[in-house]
């Protein structure tokens, strides 16, 4: 396994790479819009997070109840699914106890793009589907508000190291408007027995697989002669304001006397 920094063309077999200081025990939370998603975009970091000492944990914001392919499974599809998603996972080494679930509807989590989650859980997708969308939004709210000093009920203030956003679908395609042409900055290659494990786990889903067969399918447009590549985008969460910039317009202002 390799991780690769795309903007400063360096690979490594660390995981410091896209995790600086990375110690053992570190907690790599991983934002799920359904419970088969991180697998589907982000089996490979879960997996080398395990494999560096680190504990995942998982939260599950949808409840799956829309994942049924058959009427008659209508009303048994959310405990399977509980049961799949503790079997996937296991599969990889990570702990039932560390996978939470809010129960949120399926297709109705953006009215919940509130700071409500965080008062009852004690919480700290792209632009590919609603409920997506509003788990991206999420995290991108919430991440900050963890280490600041408010809701002190909760618990201490804990500020995340760092941010990452992963695809599901196809949000990373190249574009112009992006440096390097890119829009994912991070990425991590597997040899073909780690991505064969991951898609194990991955069909651990039985009663996904109609449902997201097709991007299963699509995975094989991740090989490559160097591997199979999973991409990463880094969030700049509250970036600094270069003030330069405005210092040297500022220098360049005229003073104009009052009714000049």
């Amino acid at each position: 396994m390799e991780f690769v920094d795309f903007r400063t063309l360096r690979k490594s077999s660390s995981i410091d790479l896209l995790f600086p200081e990375w110690q053992e025990d570190e907690t790599v939370a991983f934002l799920s819009p359904h419970d088969d998603d991180v697998l589907l975009g982000a089996g490979y970091l879960l997996k080398a997070t395990i494999e560096n000492n680190g504990i995942p944990l998982l939260l599950v914001f949808c409840s799956g109840d829309a994942g049924y392919s058959n009427p008659e499974e209508k009303d048994t599809i959310t405990q399977r699914r509980r049961q799949e998603a503790i079997q996937a996972y296991g599969a990889l080494g990570v702990k039932e106890e560390n996978i939470h679930s809010f129960d949120i509807p399926d297709f109705s989590l953006m009215p919940h793009v509130n700071r409500n989650l965080i008062e009852k859980k004690g919480l700290f997708g792209y632009f590919e589907h609603w409920d997506h969308s509003a788990v991206f939004s999420m995290g991108i709210y919430t991440s900050p508000q963890a280490g600041d000093p408010v809701l002190a009920d909760i618990g201490e203030p804990f500020s995340a190291q760092s941010h990452y956003v992963y695809s599901v679908w196809g949000d990373f395609e190249p574009s112009e408007t992006e440096p390097r042409q890119i829009r994912a900055d991070k990425g991590i290659v597997v040899k073909e027995e780690i991505e064969e494990e991951i898609r194990r786990s991955i069909h651990q889903f039985t009663s996904q697989r109609k449902i997201f067969k097709k991007i299963v399918d699509y995975r094989e447009k991740r090989k490559s002669s160097a591997g199979y590549l999973e991409l990463y985008k880094s969030a700049d969460i509250r970036p600094q304001t270069d003030f330069n910039p405005y210092f040297e317009l500022l220098h360049k202002c005229q003073t104009t006397e009052p009714g000049e």
